[in-house]
């Protein structure tokens, strides 16, 4: 494979990773926008419930951008970076 064909593939997973992350991104915090609502409605449980799913949606996300790139899955940093904004909606909850 060339060089320029190499290069190319790079950018497009690359695009394709952003383009992934930025779609996939929005049931996360779309979870944890429900969680609030629900949280207001005296629903408690089911805000903790749905904290949780955003969580895993969060390193689902993690997993799939990280295939799309061809990396490694293990990235102990990027791992914490993934469940953040589930962590922060926790302690305000």
């Amino acid at each position: 494979m060339s060089e320029k064909a190499r290069a190319l593939l790079t950018v497009q997973r690359r695009v394709g990773a952003i383009v992934y992350f930025t779609v996939v991104v929005h049931g996360v915090f779309g979870l944890i926008g429900v969680a609030f609502v629900v949280d207001d409605q005296g629903r408690h449980a089911d805000a903790t419930l749905l904290l949780a799913m955003s969580g895993v949606f969060g390193l689902i996300t993690y997993a799939g951008v990280r295939l799309i790139l061809g990396r490694s899955l293990w990235s102990p940093a990027w791992l914490v970076l993934s469940i953040i904004p589930t962590v922060v909606a926790f302690f305000v909850i």
